[in-house]
């Protein structure tokens, strides 16, 4: 966020100032870095780039054979069987991401079965999934 401060601060500056030199002087940045941060009118926005990983075309296998129960050093030698060439790193990565999800998603049904079997009021089984209003729960239960 380096470039949206500067931007910020050059703008604030100037106005005050009126001088590009005078302004870059100030916040000790170069003349060029000052006129160009002034020719753009709107904020600098960041945009993060995605880059494809080798483990992509793999996710669906990934997750398939992690809900089978294999390990991870398993799944990485399965999938060097059938063509991968990456290295074990993105595939823990990949199984680290799919085991969280696994756990909110079970923590989720866990007091959804404790809803329907009576033994939690639906007001606090909202209260523990940070749902406002009962209307996401009486859908999922049927009532």
């Amino acid at each position: 966020m380096k470039a949206l401060e500067e931007w910020a601060a050059v703008h604030r500056i100037y106005k005050q100032t009126g001088s590009k030199r005078a302004t870059a002087e100030i916040l000790g940045i170069a003349r060029n870095t000052v006129k160009r941060l002034l020719e753009m009118d709107v904020e600098p926005v960041y945009c993060r780039s995605y880059y494809a990983s080798k483990d992509d075309q793999y996710k669906d296998l990934i997750i398939e054979w992690r809900c089978e129960g294999l390990i991870g050093t398993r799944i990485f030698r399965e999938l060097k069987k059938i063509g991968y060439t990456g290295i074990i790193g993105p595939v823990y990565r990949f199984l680290r991401r799919i085991d969280e999800d696994a756990s909110v998603i079970r923590s989720k049904a866990c007091v959804l079965s404790l809803v329907q079997k009576g033994v939690l009021s639906m007001k606090d089984a909202a209260a523990q999934l940070g749902i406002t209003g009962g209307a996401f729960l009486k859908k999922k239960l049927g009532k």
